[in-house]
């Protein structure tokens, strides 16, 4: 479904990804983890050309892409087959909550407006907001905002779903119900793949748990594998830092 293959990415002479070579099958549920600067956040951001990689290879679907001779129309295509949720929600302060989720299918996907506004009232719905959908997001508290991220990131129907810090932002009383809308999501075969400290989280919904350090890929493997018998020293490490309550049942 999504292969990436040496990709590289720089800002000025600092490598912030390293060689970086991946694999997502269809329908799995991607949890990256690893302490802050390691390149998490600049991964997503390159699977959907928020930021330009300096090389390497990015193939979703049937479309391949060499980094180093992508055209403008490869990456439009390739940006319409991913849905980015970020850590700071990144919403249109001047627009309702109905307007947010509706943009997107309006101008990018060509819908039209009575068309979006039903598919957008049903997934508002689902997330919990169609009491909001005409309050801006200057009144909703952290958590409603970023359910609204999340409802406008499902309405463009792509096949790859990007959560970047997802919870980082919220207060921790909200932690938990952002958490459970995206668990949901996990249940219906959505490729997704999670940038998340939430180590039990990760560990429960994810098919692979990917390590990164550094700009580089340390180690990768199934949750159980990863949290409970890591291969790599800085794996462990890494882990051995939260505590019994954040994860139960983990040997090192």
């Amino acid at each position: 479904m999504l292969t990436i293959k040496n990709l590289v990415k720089r800002f000025g002479d600092n490598e912030v990804l390293k060689d970086i070579t991946m694999d997502v099958g269809q329908g799995e549920v991607i949890a990256i983890i690893g302490p802050s600067g390691s390149g998490k956040s600049t991964l997503l951001r390159c699977i959907n050309y928020l930021e330009e990689p300096d090389s390497g290879y990015i193939n979703l679907e049937e479309l391949s892409i060499d980094t180093t001779r992508a055209n403008k129309k490869d990456i439009d295509r390739l940006t319409r087959k991913s849905s980015m949720v970020f850590q700071h929600y990144n919403l249109f302060k001047n627009k309702t909550v109905l307007e947010n989720v509706t943009e997107g299918l309006i101008v990018t996907r060509k819908m039209k407006k009575k068309e979006a506004v039903e598919k957008a009232r049903g997934i508002l719905e689902k997330v919990g907001l169609l009491a909001q959908l005409k309050q801006y997001p200057a009144t909703l508290s952290g958590g409603q905002q970023q359910r609204v991220g999340i409802a406008r990131a499902l309405a463009m129907d792509t096949p790859l779903l990007l959560f970047d810090e997802p919870t980082s932002a919220l207060d921790p009383e909200l932690v938990k119900g952002v958490l459970d809308i995206i668990k949901s999501i996990t249940e219906l075969n959505q490729t997704m793949i999670i940038v998340t400290h939430e180590m039990n989280f990760a560990k429960e919904v994810s098919d692979k748990v990917i390590f990164m350090e550094d700009g580089y890929i340390v180690e990768e493997g199934p949750p159980k594998e990863v949290f409970d018998h890591p291969k790599h020293r800085r794996t462990a490490q890494f882990i051995h830092q939260f505590d019994e309550n954040e994860l139960e049942g983990i040997e090192i």
